[in-house]
């Protein structure tokens, strides 16, 4: 009979032992996470809304194990996040801002799948608002920037400007007029080897001529 006392005793024990170092090791778990460096409460320097590339939502263990849901934030230490709620948030805001958390006067949305901030206590309709108007405007700039992609393909590259003081000596050595005709109407510098064909902008591969004979010329070439 002492012996099945001593067992039930043993069992007892350890089993209490079993639960207190699983309690203890809950509870260490248990310990909020730390808070990154851009996480750190912050001024509210702005009203507009700003786009949050640190902000996410991330989990971990507590009490027994059991899952825990946290957001974080430019500015918003990990802030507990309920799972229905969380589970509320993922579908809401495909379709319209959800606000997830309020940290140092900043209010944090979470929107088609994009995390912004703003403290000007914007309505999830100012959100949609403002997102939109932002992506008209990066549209119109991407739209802008591929014209004028488009554009320099189609356009030859710019004839460098020819010097002042080359054109001052090819104009006294031909005496201002055209060396084809002689005449001094329209007086053009030509290149005798064109600039397409490797031709330089200096005083021995430049002419006078008048627009008629340069013209006269680029037919023939």
């Amino acid at each position: 009979m002492a012996g099945f006392v001593d067992s039930v005793l043993n069992l007892v024990l350890l089993a209490a032992l079993v639960f207190v170092l699983v309690a203890g090791l809950s509870l260490w778990q248990r310990r909020w996470p730390k808070t990154p460096a851009f996480a750190r409460p912050r001024g509210t320097s702005s009203t507009q809304l700003r786009s949050d590339g640190n902000a996410d939502i991330f989990h971990d263990r507590g009490f027994l194990f059991r899952r825990r849901w946290f957001f974080v934030g430019t500015g918003c230490p990990p802030t507990r996040i309920d799972r229905r709620r969380l589970d509320g948030m993922r579908v809401e805001q495909l379709n319209r801002p959800a606000r997830v958390a309020s940290s140092g006067g900043r209010t944090w949305w979470w929107f088609e799948s994009s995390f912004y901030w703003e403290s000007g206590g914007y309505s999830a309709q100012d959100v949609v608002a403002l997102v939109r108007d932002r992506q008209r405007k990066e549209k119109a700039k991407l739209d802008r920037a591929h014209l004028l992609l488009n554009t320099d393909a189609r356009s030859p590259g710019r004839r460098p400007a020819i010097p002042r003081e080359v054109k001052m000596r090819v104009f006294q050595r031909d005496n201002g007029r055209c060396v084809q005709c002689g005449t001094d109407f329209e007086i053009q510098y030509d290149h005798i080897i064109p600039v397409a064909l490797g031709g330089s902008s200096t005083e021995e591969n430049l002419q006078l001529l008048c627009a008629q004979c340069n013209q006269s010329k680029g037919a023939n070439l």
